[in-house]
């Protein structure tokens, strides 16, 4: 009988619709990459870059000294925005769309190594210079609350969709170096990325204001990587020069695949990956569309009183 009446508690608590409410919400945060980058014994990415997304690497006749850090595409100033529904008190739905105010730029410099070029291998200073390009990531989820008043707390979890993940790169390749630039070139890039699924979730407060008007904040979590699909090499210059494209002798496009076949013309490469996991701390304010049932019933109820009275 217990667990009858549990069951039934359970499910009362789902379907009643008695505090049901639409809700909107916006705010803006701060994310910081979640996750590091490795590399294996022999100094190559694991995810299959040439060279890290962060830091530096110095030559010497002997050694080579690195300075990895951490990089995420999806970190910097965000700003979010968000519809959700609440069925009752405590479990409803939510889409939020993160959008990539300000992303971190990340540069790795590669000192002192060796370029081939037509002529023949020539020592140069290399920087490469990444950004996303204002992401934006889809992120529908589950909310469960603890419907308090004022003070209530929230958790949401689910599914990261990236909508908008291109990265632009700038690679500047100086010759010499330590005695003054001779030549300096500059590649830009643009790279897009195959659609893969994220996950997401936060923990965090809200107060309520008044009836319509809540303020929140929240730590939230980012779990994402996506596979690059293409790159596009899309200018040049030599000395601050600009030549066309075609001058460079670089396909204008790459493709990238997990299953490529690779050949004399370079169109086509392995795929590897690009970190977009974050951590964030983020506030906002949240404000209610509709009128709970509930609410709108009770005070039907004291107006027919107060109607009854006179």
């Amino acid at each position: 009988m217990k667990k009858v009446s549990l069951l039934a508690f359970v499910l009362s608590m789902i379907v009643n619709t008695s505090n049901a409410q639409f809700y909107f919400r916006a705010g803006a945060g701060y994310a910081v990459p979640q996750a590091g980058q490795t590399m294996d014994g022999v100094t190559s990415l694991y995810n299959g870059m040439i060279m890290p997304l962060n830091g530096s690497r110095s030559s010497t006749a002997n050694t080579m000294s690195y300075n990895i850090k951490n990089a995420s595409f999806s970190s910097g100033f965000q700003g979010i925005l968000g519809l959700g529904y609440m069925f009752n008190d405590h479990v409803g739905i939510q889409l939020d769309g993160s959008i990539g105010i300000s992303t971190n730029k990340y540069t790795f410099k590669d000192n002192n190594t060796t370029i081939n070029y037509t002529v023949g291998p020539i020592l140069s200073n290399v920087s490469m210079t990444q950004r996303a390009n204002t992401p934006v990531i889809l992120m529908p989820s589950l909310v469960l609350q603890t419907g308090g008043d004022p003070w209530n707390l929230y958790t949401r979890f689910g599914l990261a969709l990236p909508l908008i993940s291109k990265i632009d790169q700038d690679l500047i390749i100086t010759n010499a170096p330590g005695t003054g630039a001779l030549t300096a070139d500059d590649f830009t890039f643009q790279v897009k990325s195959s659609f893969s699924l994220g996950f997401s979730a936060a923990a965090g407060l809200q107060y309520k204001l008044n009836d319509r008007f809540s303020v929140w904040g929240e730590v939230s979590l980012l779990s994402m990587s996506l596979n690059v699909k293409e790159s596009d090499f899309n200018h040049f210059t030599e000395n601050g020069i600009s030549y066309q494209v075609s001058q460079v002798g670089l396909p204008p496009v790459v493709k990238y695949s997990k299953t490529a076949t690779i050949d004399s013309n370079g169109t086509t490469a392995p795929s590897y990956t690009l970190p977009f996991s974050n951590v964030g701390i983020n506030i906002g304010i949240s404000i209610r569309l509709s009128d709970k049932k509930g609410r709108r019933h009770s005070e039907m109820i004291t107006d027919d009183k107060k109607y009854f009275k006179r």
